[in-house]
């Protein structure tokens, strides 16, 4: 299923910028701890739906050695994909489109003393070299990807034979307003662009849990515009928008394969 009919052509750039514009929400990251509770990782600061102990399994999965090059694409302000790859002593590549969040992915790197660089790519265009990585992570990013083939095809050709790729996104059993073409399974595209997939498996109450958090986040509306300075009317619309994609969606997976 590939859905066009309801595209909204955002400008994605654009909005992250905004996204990523001042300091991490307070209010935001509030919700989300009375959600998630200790499961919420707000230490690296995510800009999506992972946990704790989501993140702990990304360093099992992507089996790091030290030296090697982890890519984190869509890393946003750089935490999730700096905590994994300090995991296991690894070197840190992450790429966004929002220079905003890679400034600030740079300055946390730096009070690590991380060995990381940040730097703008798309999951189409990252810009890096054939087989630059050992492994690429994602979280909940693909799904704002004009084109699902052309961005697996991509992180095939960065990743060395072998290599593992390990990401968490959405199948959608229709096409959302206001979000790129989605497809209602990733597999027969990860086959296609030369992977072998090893695991694939339904996140456990992904749904109530993306419920709970959008309805608290509509109910501190107010509290949320106050905070970043846009219109009220404004910053409803956009959570509307992002709450209404939920009931399209099939599930939320995360996603293990072997480049081939």
């Amino acid at each position: 299923m590939k859905g066009r009919s309801q595209f909204v052509e955002h400008d994605w750039q654009a909005r992250f910028q905004q996204a990523y514009a001042g300091p991490p929400s307070r209010v935001e990251a509030r919700i989300w701890t009375d959600v998630l509770g200790d499961e919420y990782a707000a230490a690296m600061d995510p800009h999506s739906f992972t946990t704790v102990s989501e993140l702990g399994r990304f360093v099992r999965e992507l089996m790091l050695q030290p030296g090697h090059t982890l890519v984190d694409v869509g890393c946003g302000r750089g935490g999730p994909g700096l905590w994994v790859a300090g995991a296991a002593d690894a070197r840190l590549v992450g790429l966004d489109i929002a220079e905003n969040a890679l400034e600030a992915a740079r300055a946390r790197a730096s009070l690590m003393g991380a060995n990381a660089d940040f730097r703008l790519g798309s999951f189409e265009a990252t810009g890096l070299q054939d087989e630059a990585a050992h492994a690429v992570m994602s979280i909940d990013a693909l799904l704002f990807t004009p084109s699902k083939d052309a961005a697996l095809a991509e992180l095939r050709r960065i990743l060395r034979p072998g290599g593992r790729l390990v990401f968490t996104s959405f199948d959608y059993v229709r096409q959302p307003v206001g979000r790129p073409p989605q497809v209602d399974d990733h597999r027969p595209l990860l086959r296609a662009a030369g992977f072998d997939v090893r695991g694939y498996h339904e996140t456990a109450g992904w749904r109530i849990c993306a419920e709970r958090i959008y309805n608290a986040l509509l109910d501190a509306v107010e509290d949320l515009a106050a905070e970043s300075g846009e219109p009220v009317d404004d910053v409803r619309r956009d959570l509307e928008e992002e709450a209404a994609t939920i009931d399209a969606m099939k599930r939320r997976f995360f996603a293990v394969a072997i480049a081939r």
